[in-house]
């Protein structure tokens, strides 16, 4: 089973040897096999890593997040994908047309405000306006439905005076860290397909290099919504190691996709794979896990 390995002390050194990740703080060395890893996350000032751990990692497929304060990712050291069709799957990217982007940015965001609104059920808080949103989301979500539905879903889930910022402490520090694994797992998935992260549907900062990652992964975001929420988690609650562990570890959550039983990690790969059939057909057609009440339980048993 592929990991999420987090580096949080000062006074580590990461290396490579005959295969393991070599993970070493005075005395001690932890060896991770290389093939295990999904992503290495580093959230400290005093780690080091060396140059030939990070082109191991890279042939491995593996990301490296660099997380900077408030658990906020400054930076995501990416493989240069080895794809056969990566030329042509690029040149798909840049062709789309603009139409494409608006039907693929539509399924999006319906499957996100639908998302959001079982998290609302499961916590036995209003939804019905939320699912009423989604079934409103037009091409390219020209009414931006999904800001409307943020403005509802983020006061009645965490309480009034509750703000989305990723500068903030408490929760918005959990959302950050949680949102940080599914960026980085999205990211591996989008370079290992042959396409460039930077081109998306609807992100389009100059300053963002992930906007593909970052299009494609909002209906994931809910599954790290509802695992906060579940916890119970305030403003003064710090983002301990286990708190983490537990976040890394919705990435093995069960869940359901078109019927089948899998995994969230799968469920992003296969998003990935159903955007590139989508470029291929010119045809708008992504599916995307939907949070149920197992999905509730599943992450109740984990807690507890």
């Amino acid at each position: 089973m592929n990991s999420v390995v987090e580096i949080s002390s000062d006074g580590i050194s990461i290396s490579v040897s005959k295969g393991f990740l070599l993970v070493k703080q005075q005395e001690s060395e932890e060896k991770i096999p290389l093939s295990e890893i999904e992503t290495l996350v580093i959230n400290s000032y005093g780690a080091y890593i060396s140059n030939k751990a990070i082109m191991r990692l890279s042939e491995e497929g593996v990301p490296i997040v660099h997380s900077g304060q408030n658990a906020i990712p400054c930076a995501i050291t990416l493989p240069y994908g080895n794809n056969v069709y990566r030329k042509d799957r690029i040149e798909l990217q840049i062709k789309s047309s603009l139409p494409q982007k608006k039907n693929l940015w539509q399924q999006v965001i319906k499957a996100k405000i639908r998302n959001q609104a079982m998290v609302l059920e499961l916590n036995n808080l209003r939804h019905n306006d939320l699912d009423t949103l989604a079934d409103k989301v037009q091409s390219g979500d020209v009414g931006n439905l999904e800001a409307v539905a943020a403005r509802i879903y983020w006061e009645r889930l965490f309480g009034k005076g509750f703000r989305r910022n990723p500068d903030l402490p408490g929760i918005n520090s959990f959302l950050n860290y949680g949102y940080a694994i599914l960026r980085a797992s999205m990211c591996r998935c989008i370079v290992a397909s042959g396409l460039i992260p930077e081109l998306g549907i609807h992100h389009h900062n100059q300053m963002n290099p992930y906007c593909l990652a970052d299009d494609l992964m909002e209906p994931f975001r809910p599954y790290i919504d509802i695992c906060i929420s579940i916890q119970q988690i305030s403003d003064a609650t710090p983002l301990s190691t286990m708190h983490k562990k537990t976040l890394i570890g919705l990435l093995d959550l069960p869940v359901k996709l078109q019927d089948n039983n899998t995994h969230i990690r799968y469920c992003i790969l296969h998003a990935v794979e159903d955007f590139v059939q989508s470029l291929v057909q010119k045809k708008a057609s992504i599916t995307f896990p939907l949070i149920c009440a197992e999905t509730a339980i599943c992450i109740k048993g984990r807690i507890n």
